[in-house]
């Protein structure tokens, strides 16, 4: 398959299975870093007491914990989802949900795993360039630094696209997670070139989602700013939540759904062809 014939099938299951679109909206806000900071000037307070810090820190916990379960299960129904559509059948999103929650276990093992890898590697890296910085200087740091990270980059790729394929087949195939990473290794062998297409393809449709949808949002927001000095701020803040906040729920519903897709269509033609 060329590029364009897998974000062709990418953008027809995305816009075509909207019984996953819930999941595409978790697994494509999942990718978005949230920020939190929060500082009051004058507090007279000062700085939290133990007991606030503790009970903040429990709620963080907490939600981290409870985003992290519905990722992996948003995922997991997509990986089912996009096959059943392939074979010409429809999964409800009762039907997705519950393929996901068998199936999320497996892909937070295997998503620990890969971060373990890449933290590590990331950090012997890191800890190699600083020791060779302090003991012979910038350039010969720089000399010995840029071999080190024309290897390492390929590696990080080719972990990344161990853990994508790893994914699949733990769902798809129901392996465990170090039986499905072993197959994932297997299986990109002889392959590297398709999974660089299936990156390729994956920047490249989100882009073609994400741009017209910003020609839709830009004006929009601009209405909006013109409109504060007549409704004034809080009235147009309501009326901006009322319109963009269903356009933002499709974009990430479409661009959730469309990089799964990408993954498992990858997978799966390589695996009936």
């Amino acid at each position: 398959m060329t590029i364009r014939e897998i974000i062709e099938q990418g953008l027809y299951y995305a816009r075509t299975c909207r019984s996953l679109w819930l999941f595409g909206f978790f697994a494509g806000m999942a990718s978005a870093n949230v920020q939190y900071i929060h500082k009051g000037e004058g507090d007279a307070a000062g700085f939290p007491d133990a007991a606030t810090i503790a009970a903040i820190a429990i709620v963080l916990v907490i939600a981290i914990a409870a985003a992290c379960v519905v990722r992996f299960i948003s995922e997991g129904a997509l990986i089912e989802g996009i096959v059943t559509a392939r074979r010409g059948g429809a999964m409800t999103t009762g039907e997705a949900f519950h393929a996901g929650l068998a199936h999320w276990g497996v892909l937070v093992r295997i998503a620990l795993l890969y971060f373990a890898v890449t933290i590590s590697t990331v950090a012997v890296l890191g800890v190699a360039c600083v020791i060779a910085l302090r003991a012979l200087g910038l350039v010969p740091a720089l000399v010995l630094g840029i071999p080190a990270a024309a290897i390492a980059v390929p590696f990080l790729v080719t972990i990344y696209l161990v853990q994508a394929f790893a994914m699949r087949i733990a769902v798809l195939e129901d392996r465990h997670a170090l039986d499905a990473i072993g197959k994932a290794r297997l299986f990109l062998h002889g392959r590297l070139v398709h999974g660089l297409k299936l990156i390729a393809a994956t920047l490249l449709g989100s882009l073609a989602i994400l741009l017209p949808a910003v020609l839709v949002i830009a004006p929009i927001v601009l209405v909006l700013v013109v409109l504060i000095p007549v409704l004034r701020f809080f009235p147009v803040i309501v009326l901006g939540c009322a319109i963009l906040l269903p356009i933002i729920f499709v974009l990430s519903a479409v661009m959730g759904t469309f990089r799964s897709s990408i993954w498992t269509i990858g997978y799966v033609t390589q695996v009936e062809s």
